[in-house]
């Protein structure tokens, strides 16, 4: 599949996807949610060989959220199609990639856009950049996650400040809370973002995975159970190549060099 609205770059273990409608600010069109959709799946069906993924906006903003101009679903009786058979799916399977995944947020992330970034595991933001929760100033709720992703970042109190008042949080305020990872100069984001990837891509993979896993079900569990579910997956990594390599370079007293086996 030829992409138009956005970019799919895969090499030296890492995948890099940029929404590539920068005159629209990146806005997401159905288009670019089915194409959003199909460059996460071949990323996904390429684990092994892509072990980072890095996901920012062309141009000036990293995605403004819905574009409202644009045509929409087929069926205008049946208002929740656009979330379940387009956002869901793909904003889903972005969480359940298994690798770890870095938003570069270059100016706004708003709506539906700003889900999508807080949907990444690593968030980082320029310091001119801005998060918005969009959604009430045109009369509508939440969605694409963000109910769910904001309070658990934040908590409720933030989190009902964001949604109900949706006012502008600047880069500097949602690193300050915990929204995001750092907010970082305006010329030094790519270059953070990269460095970042890099590591990822060349880091314990099979680690980063069960990672992820472990905080996802964090907030579910019962410190036993928790304790319980990490000794199960310190036994599943235990003997993996990575840990062998990490012992060897220790004793050997030089960097590891990971496999993500």
């Amino acid at each position: 599949m030829e992409f138009e609205t956005l970019k799919l770059e895969i090499n030296d273990g890492a995948a890099r996807l940029t929404l590539n409608r920068p005159d629209r600010l990146n806005a997401l069109s159905i288009q670019l949610l089915v194409e959003l959709h199909h460059a996460l799946r071949l990323v996904y069906a390429a684990k092994g060989e892509v072990r980072a993924l890095l996901l920012t906006g062309a141009g000036r903003g990293f995605c403004s959220g819905a574009d409202l101009l644009a045509a929409r679903p087929n069926d205008p009786n049946d208002p929740k199609e656009i979330l379940r058979d387009y956002y869901n799916p793909a904003y889903q399977l972005l969480k359940n990639l298994g690798i770890p995944t870095i938003a570069a947020v270059n100016g706004v992330a708003a709506g539906a856009g700003m889900s999508l970034a807080l949907s990444c595991d690593v968030v980082l933001a320029s310091r001119s950049a801005y998060l918005l929760a969009a959604f009430v100033n045109i009369g509508l709720v939440p969605d694409a996650g963000a109910s769910w992703l904001i309070p658990h970042a934040i908590g409720n109190a933030r989190a009902a400040g964001m949604l109900l008042l949706g006012e502008k949080v600047s880069a500097e305020k949602a690193a300050d809370w915990g929204l995001i990872w750092k907010c970082v100069d305006d010329d030094q984001l790519m270059s953070e973002a990269e460095a970042m990837l890099k590591k990822f891509a060349s880091g314990p993979t099979l680690s980063y995975g069960l990672i992820r896993q472990l905080l996802r079900v964090a907030p579910h569990n019962t410190l036993p159970t928790q304790m319980q579910l990490e000794s199960e997956y310190q036994g599943m990594v235990r003997n993996s190549e990575d840990v062998t390599e990490a012992r060897k370079a220790f004793a050997e007293k030089r960097p590891p060099v990971y496999k993500g086996r």
